[in-house]
């Protein structure tokens, strides 16, 4: 069974929303990690993007902060990377089309 399906195995879960880099990518580190020991059950976590139209102001900002400290698409993987070490959780990202677009471009 993979982790997101253990993960919804009592029908219902507890999801935080977390966006990388808000407010720097140590605290995202932090912040997962005292998700994870205190109940998450999957934790799900925003790739920052400039085109923000669909998402709500409190989104919006976290984004523009993340972004404005230089955070990156393959930073935000390499801390995934480093989670993963140590949270056995499952994490998913919320991200848009048009990321995985230009990181799979640039990638071939």
């Amino acid at each position: 069974m993979s982790r997101i399906c253990k993960a919804f195995e009592n029908k219902k879960a507890f999801i935080p929303f977390i966006t990388c880099g808000d407010p720097d990518l140590e605290t995202t580190a932090a912040v997962v990690r005292a998700a994870a020991e205190n109940g998450a059950d999957l934790i799900e976590l925003g790739i920052p993007f400039s085109d923000l139209t669909a998402e709500g102001p409190v989104i919006q900002g976290a984004n523009i902060r993340a972004l404005s400290g230089g955070v990156t698409t393959d930073q935000v993987f390499d801390l995934v990377r480093e989670l993963r070490k140590d949270i056995e959780i499952p994490m998913v990202f919320m991200t848009y089309a048009n990321v995985v677009f230009l990181t799979e471009q640039n990638v071939l």
